[in-house]
């Protein structure tokens, strides 16, 4: 049986991780299936932001325990209304390099999204340092030629910063960093949000309304 179009998200320890799960419900609605990545710092930085993943064992024990995977589906799940969707994901530890994914063989993987980016992730993957499944899957989908997009979420940006995005720009990823437009009148975070949301899907080729988009002056 043919496999369904699929995409992975990885949520690293920066700002704005609720763009990742935006994008994580965009994609499900679509029918896409979803591998999805948290780093350890992630899970911190969610508990922040977003105050989920309470629980210490998520960080302190490891998240690959089979236990723990369920449980982050189910939170996720919950958390933002998407109980519908719970069997066309699936949460993959960032140590799991065992993962189908860590392998050019898996065809049906169309693109990546790393949102948001911490700096340190983007200098990693720049520098093809595959030590965790974020980083092995993003340098799969430069050597496969697939779509990589890495929403860098920092400021103010240093030497280096710039230097790590120029470097992956001309290995073929797409930087994208999470700064929303206002043209389009934005009333609410969700409405920030889904304009960082609809972009990514047009990078990848998604057709979508996840924002108003501009008509220019009549």
């Amino acid at each position: 049986m043919k496999e369904k179009p699929s995409y992975i998200i990885a949520i690293t320890g920066a700002s704005g991780s609720i763009y990742g799960f935006s994008l994580l419900k965009a994609l499900l609605g679509r029918s896409f299936f979803v591998y999805l990545i948290i780093s350890k710092p992630g899970f911190k930085v969610i508990r922040h932001e977003l105050g989920m993943f309470c629980d210490n064992a998520y960080i302190n024990e490891g998240a690959s325990l089979n236990g723990f995977n369920v449980r982050i589906k189910d939170e996720i799940a919950n958390k933002f209304r998407m109980s519908e969707y719970f069997d066309n994901f699936v949460f993959l530890d960032e140590d799991f390099l065992e993962s189908r994914i860590a392998s050019g063989s898996a065809k049906n993987v169309m693109g990546m999204a790393v949102i948001p980016c911490s700096m340190g992730s983007l200098s990693r993957i720049a520098g093809g340092n595959s030590g965790n499944l974020i980083e092995r899957a993003a340098d799969v989908m430069l050597k496969e030629r697939k779509k990589l997009i890495v929403c860098p979420r920092e400021t103010p940006l240093s030497d280096i910063h710039l230097k790590n995005m120029l470097s992956l720009s001309a290995s073929g990823a797409v930087i994208l960093p999470p700064v929303p437009a206002f043209y389009g009148k934005p009333k609410t975070v969700e409405d920030i949000v889904g304009f960082i949301t609809g972009k990514i899907l047009d990078c990848f080729g998604i057709e979508n309304d996840a924002y108003k988009r501009w008509s220019g002056y009549d």
